[in-house]
């Protein structure tokens, strides 16, 4: 049970850190204003920065979503998917000088294997490889 005057860590809004702070006020057992030991200043009680959330919030969102951790850790991801059946025979080294077409296969000497996604500005190819997509250049 927290008392009012005791300390505790939070995350402070004037100085944006989490910082030590002294209790003012409580509701039913539930820290509602703070004092920031630091810079002095009054504000509602927040245990962690804006934005972050906890390993169960994380849970319970992808668990709202209909999915389970067994469920996500057996879907194929869309790398996955794009280069299912493909042969190394279709591959085609890339270089700013070569046309791709969307979803041929093409072999990067930085990022490895990718599969082309989409065509921009004519000059411009989205690729998608194991790490990521990237954004490169072709028929220059």
């Amino acid at each position: 049970m927290t008392k009012i005057g005791e300390n505790i860590y939070g995350w402070c809004t004037t100085c944006k850190l989490v910082l030590m702070h002294t209790i003012e006020a409580t509701v039913g057992g539930k820290i509602t204003r703070v004092r920031c030991d630091t810079c002095r200043a009054r504000h509602v009680y927040r245990a962690k920065p804006p934005g972050a959330r906890s390993a169960i919030g994380r849970v319970r969102a992808r668990q709202t979503n209909g999915e389970t951790n067994s469920e996500q850790k057996t879907r194929p991801t869309e790398y996955e998917v794009l280069m299912r059946g493909r042969t190394d025979a279709a591959v085609r080294p890339s270089a700013t000088s070569s046309r791709f077409k969307v979803r041929e296969i093409i072999s990067h000497a930085t990022f490895g294997l990718g599969a082309v996604t989409a065509e921009r500005d004519n000059i411009k190819i989205d690729v998608l490889f194991a790490d990521g997509a990237r954004v490169l250049v072709h028929g220059r």
